[in-house]
């Protein structure tokens, strides 16, 4: 590799795929109906039975369907959106994009929003709220629900999985989702909303698309293509090993890192609900800022990350859970394609960096 660094033994993320979704790339472009055609028809329709919900829309990728889904519960300039402080991006700028300030509100120890939180930095310029099933873990969208505001779950770390209260994606007003190459649903872009209200899939389906309508900024090319819907509706259908794998690997780190974990105090292993989707594999740092951490995992060829950045503006709302989870966490490779002699190396690597830590 010339010009840049080179890339760890054990990636961060590797893709999970096979002869389905290759041969259904290429059937769909030798079908010459490349975008809007039967397979994202079919796609919309295997997503929303999956998800129990009446409605699928495809749309070009996550950040779409955040926006879109926003606009369909009415979200317009001027209003507010509360979404998780520790979350991507993304949601602050699917807010943003409709002239609506994201509202950062504090997160618990499964680093989901707190719906507490959510009373607290309500206002009555408030519209609605995005929940994320943040690294797999199910948000408390029951409790979410009844605060009285619209809810959208996204679903881009947990999706069509069954928790205490439903389907992951059909417990909400609106469930969103992407499919981004390293999504739990990969198909390299595109995304989705899924809902049971038939006015709110027909906003999404009305406005993904410019063409032939007067201008507007908000109206932007947002449509799915049948080549990444083809890829999509694969990844699907093995939904359920993908996820079996995932958790075999995540109880695997579980076991091998309790001892670790127990004799240097060094990290805290996941919490949280259960049954969950093991999307991400997160340690907490005890007293180690994550960003040097993963560099010492890159130097033993490990390709640890920062799962997410933060975007909040500083002088913001004190939120000390999300401050400490922005600093300290570090997600550790977890995929279906992950061999147990990369595991052990992860592990063992993890162990000569952090194993001379004592509480």
């Amino acid at each position: 590799m010339t010009g840049g660094a080179t890339p760890p033994a054990v990636p961060h993320n590797r893709l999970t795929f096979g002869e389905a979704e290759a041969r259904a790339a290429a059937d769909a472009v030798a079908s010459g109906q490349w975008a809007g055609g039967p397979r994202v028809q079919a796609l919309e329709v295997a997503l929303a039975r999956r998800a129990r919900r009446a409605h699928a829309v495809g749309v070009a990728s996550g950040l779409s369907a955040l926006r879109l889904g926003l606009k369909a519960l009415g979200v317009e300039r001027g209003d507010e959106v509360i979404v998780p402080a520790y979350a991507c991006v993304a949601l602050a700028n699917a807010a943003l994009a409709l002239g609506a300030s994201p509202i950062a509100a504090e997160v618990g120890e499964d680093w989901n929003v707190d719906p507490r939180a959510v009373t607290a930095v309500r206002t009555s310029r408030t519209r609605a709220m995005i929940a994320v099933n943040t690294f797999g873990a199910p948000a408390d969208v029951a409790s979410l629900g009844r605060t009285g505001l619209p809810v959208i779950e996204d679903c881009a770390h947990g999706f069509g999985h069954a928790v205490a209260d439903g389907v992951m994606g059909g417990r909400a007003d609106l469930a969103v989702l992407s499919f981004h190459a390293t999504k739990l649903i990969g198909a390299g872009e595109g995304g989705a909303v899924v809902t049971d209200r038939a006015e709110a899939a027909e906003v999404v389906r009305t406005w993904r698309d410019y063409g032939d309508e007067p201008p507007d900024g908000t109206r932007l090319n947002d449509k799915l293509s049948d080549v990444h819907a083809a890829i999509a509706g694969c990844q699907l259908e093995r939904l359920e090993a993908m996820i079996a794998a995932r958790q075999a690997r995540a109880q695997h780190y579980q076991a091998r890192l309790a001892t670790v974990a127990q004799r240097t105090g060094a990290f805290r292993l996941p919490a949280g609900p259960a049954p969950r989707v093991w999307y991400r594999y997160t340690i907490e740092l005890t007293d180690r800022d994550a960003a040097d951490v993963v560099d010492a995992l890159r130097r033993h060829g490990i390709g640890a990350a920062r799962p997410v950045t933060d975007w909040r503006p500083a002088g913001g709302r004190a939120c000390p859970t999300a401050d400490r989870a922005y600093a300290r966490v570090v997600s550790l490779p977890l995929y279906p394609t992950l061999r147990d002699d990369e595991q052990e190396r992860v592990c063992d690597a993890l162990e000569a960096v952090l194993g001379s830590a004592r509480r």
